[in-house]
């Protein structure tokens, strides 16, 4: 197991927010890598579709470890958690029996969350409380490019399964690709709102580019040439410029209002709220409410730094 005794106590990471409430938060893995290829994601060009598993023992030891030091919540850091799903049944039943109070969160591609429905009802009374999943865009041809491996629909029924069992889905998103559209924005904007996502989506997400570190997967596409500028060794990333440019400024704007909002210490909605009028200053497209009832997208679980995955 890993000596967590020479790294700095859980009181210096970030914590679960529950409410009013913040809890110690301990991190494992229960794997390594990912059977998956998705063209913008880094893991593919290390380990290229292949999967390690932990041990169940050792998963274990080192969560009790990280309760003796006061984690009363649990991350699997997994690039998929059900990339294994037997596997991770059997750790999820063990975590549970041996801490019946201890909750955790995990990260799911959408396809397995509506291909492993069944497991959910189980996981959500072991402790479950959300799940991270890169929804990534609402355009299914972008989805299609990346090789994400689901539709927008999809992503809207993955958020009923968890919710029908009481486990939030809290989306990553990759808003801003090359071939990104005025018109995506706006629906990315209109599906959060209108799928009761505002709270469980960090503002920051919906001003993200696309990283392209060396290797990535995505310079084998014929569709990303025409965009493509030289690699920056201080980004860690491959230059590109947007099929529209005005698309390149409004991520920018998005990305400024998010961190003045986590500066002021808005609240999420309210920010939400100023990145949507950004969005449709100036066009056709219709403009948001007036107001949104923070009573209901308030005060759900996550952690306090933004996962991005």
């Amino acid at each position: 197991r890993p000596a967590r005794d020479l790294l700095p106590p859980l009181e210096k990471y970030a914590r679960l927010a529950l409410g009013d409430e913040q809890r110690l938060v301990g991190a494992v893995e229960a794997s390594h890598g990912c059977l998956h290829m998705c063209r913008h994601c880094p893991i593919p060009s290390v380990y290229e579709g292949r999967l390690r598993i932990v041990d169940v023992g050792s998963v274990l030891a080192d969560i009790d470890q990280h309760v003796e030091a006061g984690a009363r919540h649990i991350t699997f850091g997994d690039p998929d958690f059900l990339n294994g799903p037997a596997h991770s049944l059997r750790i999820v039943r063990a975590l549970h029996e041996r801490h019946p109070d201890l909750t955790f969160d995990c990260t799911v591609k959408v396809e397995h969350i509506l291909r492993d429905e069944g497991i959910w009802q189980e996981f959500a009374e072991s402790g479950c409380l959300f799940v991270v999943s890169a929804f990534e865009t609402m355009n299914d041809q972008v989805l299609a490019l990346l090789d994400k491996g689901h539709t927008a629909d999809d992503a809207a029924r993955a958020v009923h399964v968890l919710r029908d069992v009481g486990i939030d889905l809290r989306p990553s998103w990759l808003p801003f690709t090359p071939w990104t559209t005025h018109a995506d924005i706006e629906r990315m904007f209109r599906f959060i709102s209108s799928h009761d996502l505002i709270d469980s989506t960090d503002p920051v997400q919906l001003g993200i580019r696309l990283l392209i570190p060396e290797g990535s997967l995505i310079l084998q596409i014929p569709e990303m040439e025409p965009y493509l500028g030289s690699y920056d060794p201080e980004a860690l990333s491959y230059m590109w410029k947007a099929a529209d440019p005005e698309m390149d400024r409004l991520a920018t704007n998005l990305v400024d209002i998010a961190e003045v909002g986590a500066t002021n210490g808005e609240v999420v909605a309210d920010t939400f709220l100023k990145q949507w009028l950004a969005v449709v200053a100036g066009s056709d497209f219709e403009p948001p409410p007036d107001a949104i009832d923070q009573g209901a997208t308030t005060g759900r679980p996550k952690l306090t730094e933004p996962w991005f995955c």
